[in-house]
This record gives structure tokens, C-alpha cells and sequence, in this order.
């Protein structure tokens, strides 16, 4: 009877460890993004589609202009033809990135006509205005997309609507406040967020949520 105690408050222990570790990732994370652009802007984002795998390309071009932008990147193991793995960033969803806004509308159409590759924002179903992703959505959505959590999923936008989970508010650690799906696979529970054009998703503990 012991041992059994024992093994199960150091299960409890365990899991706790692990939680309070990947939440340090997140605040790292959040701190990242801090330092690299110091205040965080208040001007929505752009969901920006392009074509043949060409978005390290378009976030030259942006960069040449310093235009902000972000790509979602994920690590992926390449085998070389010695049979040695390397892990290597690439982009978590192809012919997407995200662009904030800089200007009127017009403006940022007409930067995107300079570019030499084709760049096709997203918009409203039968409008021309182009759909606005809050500068809050896209902090959670870049914390979220961080390399560094193992456990991050990703999908197009249809993908992970079509994921059955629960309507929920995270309401502890890093991402209180965030609205998503809690999803559950495989005896986890993975938070769920969906933007324009893609969703991620990351462990989390389900007591972390409350449902709407």
C-alpha cells in the first residue's frame, strides 16, 4: 500500500513538473516576442496567402521594407543521405504568413502588387475588405506557434474547424483569458486556437479551462 502512495503522489509530481515547464516555455516565449519588437502595436493583422511554397521569399521582400510579419515555423527532422538527422525550421503551414497592417487598406494592397510573387489576402465571403485578425489574437496565436513546445500542432483553418472538441476560456497560466476548443486525444488535453488561415494547438492541462 506504501509503494502504491508512494508511485502516485510521484505521479502527481511528475505532472506537475511538466506542466510548470512547459508554462516557463510560454513566458519565455511571450518575452521573445517583447524583446523583438518592444511595445506591441495596437494595428490588426493580415492572413496573406502565397503560392508554390514561396513565403521565405515574400518575408525578403517585407523585410526590405520593414514591413512586420510572421511566419508560423515548426522543427522537422531532414535525413541526410548518410542517414544522420538534423533538425530544421520550416514553415508549420505552407503559402501562409501574416502581415500587420501598415497604413489604409489601399495601401497595403498596393504593397502587396510590388511584390514579383503573387500574395492573395484573405477576405470576407463576398467582400472585397480584407479580413482583420486582432493585434491579442496574433500575440497568443505567435506564443503559441513558438518552435520550442514539442507538443504544438498545426492545421489550416478548415482542419481545425473541423476538430470536435469544447468551447472554452483558458483562465490560468500564460493564455488566461484566450477563447479556443479544448480537444482531447489520446487521454491529453490540447488547448485549440483558430485564426484566419490556420489553428495551433498545444498541451494543457484541462483544469486550466473553464467552459462557455
Amino acid at each position: 500500500m506504501k509503494k502504491r502512495v508512494r508511485a502516485g503522489r510521484n505521479c502527481i509530481i511528475l505532472m506537475h513538473l511538466l506542466v510548470t515547464k512547459e508554462e516557463n516555455k510560454m513566458k519565455m516565449s511571450k518575452g521573445n516576442i517583447k524583446k523583438q519588437e518592444g511595445q506591441f502595436s495596437e494595428e490588426p493583422w493580415y492572413a496573406v496567402r502565397t503560392f508554390n511554397c514561396q513565403e521565405q521569399k515574400v518575408s525578403q521582400f517585407l523585410a526590405e521594407r520593414d514591413i512586420v510579419h510572421f511566419i508560423p515555423m515548426a522543427l522537422r527532422t531532414k535525413v541526410k543521405d548518410n542517414e544522420t538527422e538534423k533538425r530544421i525550421l520550416v514553415p508549420a503551414i505552407h503559402n501562409l504568413l501574416f502581415v500587420q497592417k501598415q497604413g489604409s487598406q489601399q495601401q497595403m494592397l498596393q504593397l502587396f502588387k510590388e511584390c514579383a510573387l503573387p500574395l492573395s489576402p484573405f477576405r470576407h465571403p463576398g467582400s472585397d475588405t480584407i479580413c482583420e485578425i486582432p493585434s491579442r489574437e496574433m500575440i497568443e496565436l505567435r506564443m503559441l506557434c513558438d518552435p520550442q513546445f514539442k507538443t504544438s500542432v498545426f492545421f489550416t483553418q478548415t482542419e481545425a474547424e473541423g476538430l470536435i472538441g469544447k468551447d472554452v476560456r483558458v483562465i490560468n497560466g500564460p493564455f488566461k483569458g484566450s477563447i479556443g476548443k479544448l480537444i482531447r486525444k489520446k487521454g491529453n488535453y490540447y488547448f485549440l486556437k483558430i485564426v484566419i488561415g490556420m489553428g495551433v494547438m498545444v498541451r494543457i492541462s484541462r483544469w486550466y479551462c473553464e467552459p462557455l
